[in-house]
């Protein structure tokens, strides 16, 4: 008797002592968070990515009941405000909101501070971007094909915006330009707000740019729409073409948006991050306020969004390659 007694005193301890992990560990899952979540935008305040994050923030806030707070950290192609994620603590209260430059650069930058798919864990997407090509008013075509006849026929007088080298605006329009054959001058800017402003102001002649944005000047009549980017028409443009519709087959770029977390943050708080963000995705009022502003909502669960991740690498270093950009 008293052997078996010391046996299950000894099992019953055992049982006890996993009792109190299990419960450990849904405390621990419980009580996060315990204080507001920083979520880092690496660009300028009021662009479409930075939009797309301050539609979604309140939402995830309210799911986490927590603020969300954000601080737009642009700079270097995106690297500053990602590196910083990178090297803050991964306990899930910094966190890094960001589009296509976060695998693009990976083929852009030769000594780039950290690994895309290894530093960082997905948490969750958010949209993708279809990108307008826009013009000023001045420019004398009015659709691809009178674009590209004109460059044609004027090479080197054309120039276009982005929001710096490497950016989606400048490597798509290097693709349009290799495909199209023409020779349209790059004048890189430090942010899409700049940007824009010297394209209202006939500065510049040309820019993709997020629909996001540039809708309302669309509207207005203070630019003229060429084209999209995307492999299909926006739901607010419904007339404007894509752009290889309109003169150039095969043409296809695709960014999006999406929220991520330092690779070492525990797997508790990515999952109740994870749920959260699912959560706030499914809101109609998210969904309606992304389609308005013609983005097409795309949450990816993180496992789909890790695949996602892989191949907008793989794709962005093909696009690399054939547009003959050299990485800095």
């Amino acid at each position: 008797m008293a052997c078996f007694s010391t046996r299950a005193s000894g099992v019953s301890r055992r049982l006890s002592i996993a009792l109190l992990a299990a419960l450990g560990t849904g405390a621990a899952l419980a009580a996060f968070p315990e204080r507001p979540i920083r979520i880092v935008v690496p660009f300028p305040a009021g662009g479409g990515t930075d939009i797309v994050a301050r539609v979604i923030g309140p939402h995830l806030s309210a799911e986490l009941k927590q603020p969300v707070v954000f601080e737009n950290k642009a700079g270097a192609s995106t690297v500053i405000g990602t590196e910083a994620v990178a090297n803050a603590p991964a306990d899930g209260y910094t966190l890094l909101f960001t589009s296509s430059a976060f695998t693009a650069n990976a083929s852009l930058i030769k000594s780039l501070p950290y690994d895309p798919l290894r530093t960082f864990t997905p948490i969750g997407s958010a949209a993708l971007h279809p990108f307008v090509l826009v013009a000023h008013p001045s420019l004398p075509a009015n659709n691809l094909k009178e674009l590209i006849a004109y460059a044609k026929a004027n090479p080197g007088k054309l120039n276009y915006a982005s929001v710096g080298p490497g950016s989606s605006q400048h490597l798509g329009m290097e693709l349009l330009k290799r495909m199209a054959g023409v020779d349209i001058a790059h004048i890189p800017y430090r942010g899409s707000a700049p940007a824009m402003t010297d394209l209202l102001g006939g500065q510049v002649n040309l820019m993709f740019n997020g629909v996001s944005p540039t809708l309302q000047h669309i509207r207005t009549g203070k630019l003229k729409v060429l084209a999209t980017d995307a492999d299909r028409r926006v739901s607010v443009l419904p007339d404007v073409p894509t752009v290889a519709e309109a003169a150039l087959p095969g043409y296809k770029i695709t960014t999006w948006s999406g929220l991520l977390a330092p690779a070492a943050v525990p797997a508790d708080v990515r999952e109740r991050l994870a749920a959260a963000w699912t959560k706030a995705m499914a809101v109609p009022e998210v969904q309606k306020a992304l389609t308005d502003r013609g983005l097409v909502p795309n949450p990816l669960a993180p496992a789909q969004f890790a695949q996602m991740l892989g191949e907008d690498k793989e794709a962005w270093a093909k696009l690399v390659r054939d547009t003959k950009v050299e990485p800095e």
